[in-house]
């Protein structure tokens, strides 16, 4: 295809080793290609890889860091090859002392997009938490892209569903996934309406939005669903019937108002979503 002109133009991915993560650098490569774009891989130094409790502090240490090492310059090979491969642009893997949240969120501030995968178990120092994941969604500079760990399916923008509260972070997000909205063969609006508010007062936001899509170039379809159980569990629901390749949300809700972390419904989607999502505080 060929690259789009009001796209992104620098990608930062998250480097790993495991078949998540090179499906991460698949989506970044490939976005790459659709924007004309570089990509820079992401990593950070891993945790201590469990040495006996007897072991001096400074071998503990010494052991650690080989290890991580090797695999920073297995995944920097890795990752040159696979860029090359595809002609994409590649800066260094930047190798970040610390941990693997705080490496991401300084990417994402030389960046136009974060890509990461959804966290995995692993056997190895440093992987990607929820717990990390959501620092990350709080204080990153630009939208974050996560991945599904189990999805082997190329990144798509065939079909894209925004979940819509009239949220700040909500707006943010459609504004920040503008060059993939542009790219889109279909765009869904889901907005889910609470009974109660739907009673108290206005609770159709739509037509901002579509007004707004629409001056971007954007035509989108309306799906108003009024809540029956969890807004969570309603949108998971609604995202494995309607089939979408592609979820953008805020990253946070109503609950964030009162909580420092993000709320209920992002993390439930972080942890469930079977399909894509792009994300915005």
């Amino acid at each position: 295809m060929n690259a789009d002109a009001g796209g992104w133009r620098s990608i930062a991915v998250h480097v790993d080793l495991g078949i998540a993560a090179e499906r991460c650098i698949d989506a970044a490569l490939l976005l790459a290609r659709w924007f004309d774009a570089g990509v820079t891989g992401v990593s950070a130094s891993a945790r201590s890889p469990g040495i006996e409790a007897g072991t001096p502090s400074s071998l503990r240490w010494r052991a650690s860091m080989d290890a991580w090492s090797v695999d920073h310059a297995t995944m920097s090979e890795r990752f040159r090859a696979r860029c090359d491969a595809t002609g994409v642009r590649c800066g260094d893997v930047a190798p970040y002392a610390g941990q693997t949240s705080a490496a991401l969120v300084l990417a994402s501030h030389a960046a136009d997009v974060l890509v990461v995968t959804q966290p995995v178990a692993s056997s190895r120092g440093g992987p990607l938490t929820f717990d990390d994941l959501e620092v990350v969604l709080r204080l990153a500079a630009r939208p974050v892209l996560i991945l599904p760990s189990t999805r082997s399916e190329p990144l798509s923008v065939g079909n894209v569903l925004i979940g819509w509260d009239g949220s700040g972070a909500c707006a943010r997000a459609v504004a920040d996934a503008l060059p993939l909205l542009r790219r889109a063969g279909k765009v869904q609006v889901m907005q889910l309406i609470c009974l109660e508010a739907a009673r108290t007062g206005p609770a159709d936001w739509w037509p901002p939005v579509r007004d707004w899509l629409r001056r971007q170039g954007v035509t989108a379809e309306n799906r108003s669903v009024m809540l029956t159980t969890r807004p969570e569990r309603q949108l998971l629901r609604l995202a494995e019937l309607l089939e979408p390749t592609l979820v953008v949300m805020g990253a946070y809700g109503q609950e964030t108002w009162r909580a420092p972390w993000i709320g209920r419904t992002t993390r439930f989607m972080l942890e469930t979503s079977p399909v894509p999502l792009l994300m915005s505080h």
